[in-house]
Formats: C-alpha cells, structure tokens, sequence
C-alpha cells in the first residue's frame, strides 16, 4: 500500500493536523455565531462532521488515482457528505444535544463548509499526483546519487536526520511516488528521498529496473510473479510478499524487459 503524502515527515501530519483543527474551528464557529445552537453543541456537531470528512479524505488518497469519471468523483463528494451528516447526528444524539430541527435548518451550512473542503482537498491531491510529471531538476548537492560511467546511476544516498544512508542498487525493491516525494523500499526498511519518479526512470538500469505504473518502480530481480487481476489489471507479487499494482502500459514494458 501506498505511503499517504501527508505522513511521509512530522511537518505534514502536524500541518494536515492543524487544518483538521482548523476546519472544525471554523464551522463550529459558524453553527455557534450563525446558527444559533449552543456552544457545546456546535463543538461535538463540527468535530463529528470535520472528522468524519477528514477520515474519508485521507482514506481517499489510495483510490484518486482509479477515480477519474467526474460524475463518479461527484457521486463520490455527495456520498461523503451524507457519510458525514450520519457521523455527525449520531454522534449528537449519543450525546443528547440532538436537535432535529436545527440539524435541518443548518444542513445548507455544514453542506457547503464540507463540500468546499473535499474540493480544495482533491485538488491538493491532485498537485501532489502530479508532481512527479515536472520537469526533472538536476542537483549538484553533496550526497545525490551516484552515476556510473555507462550513464546509470550504481547506489542512491539519502539523508535522514544528520545521517546519511547508502542504498545499493541490489537491496532497492522498488520505488513509489508520494506526492512530492518518492519511498525507497528495501528489504531493511523504507526512505524518504526528495526527488521526481522520471529522475529514477531515467537514470535506473532499464535492464533490472521497470516503471510498472505511474507511481511505482520495481526490480525485476525481486519479481516473484505476476498475475491478472481484473480486466487490464494486473498485480506483481514480490519474493517478499508485498503485492504491487501494473498498468497495462506497465505490464507490456515488463514483459518487453522480460523478453516474453
């Protein structure tokens, strides 16, 4: 599974926390000065709705990618909003400030609120999908990957609090983009590198290394198989169980690298 952008660094969680914060804040605010229920009431009503809009946000990192049918991303945005008016007049009546009248009144007000917000979501989704696409920046910086005489690079370096890890290209299982990041997984663990997915396209051995899918690289030595899963879909399993999506694109270059 896919790392989710907002939790690759401490920064993120702790910004995407105090937007979160931030979002309740604001429309608790507004049932209170605007909607006229109590301040209790308009807390528990905001953190329920907030809450329930952000789990299902952060949920929906993992199927934006296979979501591009705008009327289903419209269904999508409507099925979270009543998914968080549930979460919310449960919650209220759970805690006895349920009041029914006003929960109608005020259905316009927390629709828009959670509307606007799933939008600027998804548009941020949608800058962070895309930043492996931009034009690749070559770095000078002390540490970056290392060339080899024919061109490719032969072992990555990351830098991680003060500390510097070198990455053989043998120990590399494969690589995904997240956000404006990509994850470095090895067989000893997982890192963080700042760098595009077209940097390691291109300067990987094509011999050993296949983008399988826009977001992922993977080594063919640690390919354990491949199988179909759906109509043009395909799953690669690797020698150490972890299961990895192909496109079809992706499953005819592996095949081609393959030589079948």
């Amino acid at each position: 599974m896919q790392v989710h952008p907002f939790f690759v660094s401490k920064k993120r969680m702790i910004t995407t926390l105090l937007l979160v914060i931030l979002a309740m804040a604001v429309l608790g605010g507004l049932l209170f000065l605007y909607g006229g229920i109590p301040p209790l009431a308009a807390l528990t009503d905001s953190a329920a709705f907030t809450g329930m809009l952000a789990a299902c946000g952060i949920l929906n990192w993992f199927f934006y990618a296979y979501i591009r049918v705008w009327q289903a991303q419209v269904v999508l945005a409507l099925l979270v909003q009543v998914i968080g008016l549930g979460a919310c007049y449960t919650t209220l009546s759970l805690a006895g400030l349920e009041d029914a009248g006003a929960f109608v009144r005020l259905l316009p007000l927390r629709l828009t609120a959670g509307l606007l917000s799933w939008i600027i979501l998804m548009q941020r989704y949608h800058i962070l999908q895309m930043a492996d696409a931009k034009p690749e920046k070559e770095r000078e910086e002390a540490g970056e990957s290392a060339s080899a005489p024919n061109g490719w690079i032969d072992r990555i370096s990351v830098k991680d609090s003060g500390r510097i890890h070198i990455i053989q290209l043998s120990e590399l299982l494969y690589i995904q983009a997240n956000g404006d990041y990509v994850m470095l997984f090895t067989s000893s663990g997982r890192y963080v590198k700042e760098e595009t997915m077209k940097y390691f396209d291109t300067h990987l051995p094509s011999a050993t290394f296949v983008r399988v899918h826009r977001s992922t690289i993977v080594n063919i030595d640690q390919i354990m198989r491949v199988e179909l899963f759906g109509k043009e879909n395909y799953r690669i399993r690797l020698k150490n169980g972890t299961c990895l999506k192909a496109s079809s694109p992706g499953y005819k270059l592996l095949k081609s690298r393959l030589n079948l």
